[in-house]
This record gives C-alpha cells, sequence and structure tokens, in this order.
C-alpha cells in the first residue's frame, strides 16, 4: 500500500511539473573574455568591439548593410578613388566561421558588393573597384569566442594601386589608414 502511494505521488509530481506555466530562466550572460596581448606573430583577440584604424567595415551576424557608423570610412575611400583615377582596390568580403563553406562565400560576397556599390555611389568608378569573397576560408582572428568571430564578419578596402598617405597593412594583414586619411575610427566587430 504504502508502495502504491509513494508512486501515484511520485506520478502526480510528474504531470504537475510538467503542466507548470513558469517560464525557464535565461541562461546567465558569459563571463567577459579578457584581452590577449599584443603579440607580433599572433592574431590579436579582443573581448569586445574596439575602434581602429582599419580600413575595413564590419557587419552584424549573417547581415551585409552597412551600420551608419562606417559610412566615413567608406566615404573617405570613394573621395580617394575619386581623386585618383589610377588608384584602385580590392574589396574583400570575410564571414565567421559559422555556416557551411558554400554560404560564407555567398555571404563575404553580398558583403564585398555593398561595400562596392557603397564606393560607387560616392563617386568612385566601378573599374577601380574589385568585390571578392573569402567567405570563412582566410580568418584574420580565431572564430572560438563571440567577439572574435565578430571581427571576421568584415570587408577590407585594400589597395592595390594609388594607396593614400598614411596607408600599411597590420601584424594580421588588415588594411589600415591613419588620421591623415580618415580622422575617425573603426569599431572592429558588431554583435
Amino acid at each position: 500500500m504504502l508502495k502504491k502511494l509513494l508512486v501515484a505521488a511520485a506520478v502526480s509530481a510528474a504531470i504537475a511539473a510538467c503542466s507548470s506555466t513558469k517560464e525557464p530562466e535565461p541562461a546567465p550572460e558569459p563571463a567577459p573574455v579578457a584581452s590577449a596581448p599584443v603579440v607580433s606573430s599572433a592574431p590579436v583577440v579582443s573581448s569586445a568591439p574596439v575602434a581602429s584604424n582599419h580600413n575595413s567595415v564590419y557587419f552584424g551576424f549573417n547581415q551585409y548593410d552597412i551600420k551608419d557608423g562606417y559610412t566615413g570610412i567608406v566615404k573617405a575611400n570613394s573621395d580617394h578613388l575619386v581623386a585618383t583615377p589610377a588608384a584602385s582596390v580590392q574589396v574583400q568580403g570575410n564571414t565567421d566561421d559559422i555556416g557551411s563553406v558554400e554560404y560564407n562565400l555567398s555571404l563575404g560576397q553580398r558583403r564585398a558588393d555593398a561595400v562596392k556599390k557603397a564606393l560607387i555611389a560616392g563617386g568612385a568608378h566601378k573599374k577601380q573597384i574589385e568585390a571578392v569573397s573569402y567567405g570563412k576560408l582566410k580568418p584574420k582572428y580565431p572564430n572560438d569566442t563571440p567577439a572574435s568571430r565578430s571581427q571576421n564578419r568584415r570587408s577590407d578596402i585594400e589597395y592595390k594601386a594609388g594607396q593614400p598617405a598614411g596607408y600599411s597593412q597590420d601584424s594580421n594583414g588588415l588594411p589600415m589608414v591613419d588620421g591623415s586619411f580618415y580622422s575617425g575610427s573603426v569599431v572592429e566587430g558588431v554583435e
């Protein structure tokens, strides 16, 4: 008899637990990851988006629209291309490692094309601009944290000819510009 009561109580408790309308507790926010020290032979890993002088446009996850914060760097490049007809750039679309190679190549191309269209809208000639996609094939940062993945979601504007004064590449091979070319800063990574 006691055994039957215990079984009945357990079944009642299980049914009551299944019919509860209480919403599950949200998962706690992950703790921030400390920034790794800058090492010239290894990629820089940051725990949060940082301002830089990269000659790049960063995108949100699975996005290819250019956010307002990047219009200044696009304008500086289109102005230079207009003023320097012999200049040419390659816009390189990149993604993080989430998704298939094929999907990321397509997304990277849409990102590169979006920047190319913005440069042309700013007055640059379409023959000065080549848009290519590397998708997830050439990451500049490890894809092991959300912050570093966000740094891989970008289109780099790399000069092939007629580069502006103050143009260079950082230790990761990312194109850089100094304050003589663009006085603003670029936020690395968009969540």
